[in-house]
């Protein structure tokens, strides 16, 4: 018995956007929360630094966030690096 050559692969295809101005609108949309996210993740890093320097613990903070201890500490000198 013959065996067939296995299948070649076929490229997917291109995918067509189907609303252009719907595309531009959720693209933009995209870039603000982008820009909102990076705001307040050094806003969360301004508040930790604060809560670290008038005493919190660590654990404390991470309590308060659900984050790990050592991931608040390493945050925490991250931010006073900057």
């Amino acid at each position: 018995m013959t065996t067939l050559p296995p299948a070649r692969r076929t490229r997917k295809p291109r995918k067509v956007v189907s609303d252009d101005v719907r595309a531009a609108e959720l693209l933009e949309e995209l870039r603000l929360i982008e820009r909102t996210i990076k705001d307040l993740n050094e806003r969360r890093l301004q508040v930790m630094l604060e809560a670290s320097e008038i005493g919190l613990t660590t654990t404390k903070i991470g309590e308060a966030i659900g984050a790990s201890q050592t991931a608040v500490s390493k945050w925490v000198r991250v931010a006073r690096e900057a």
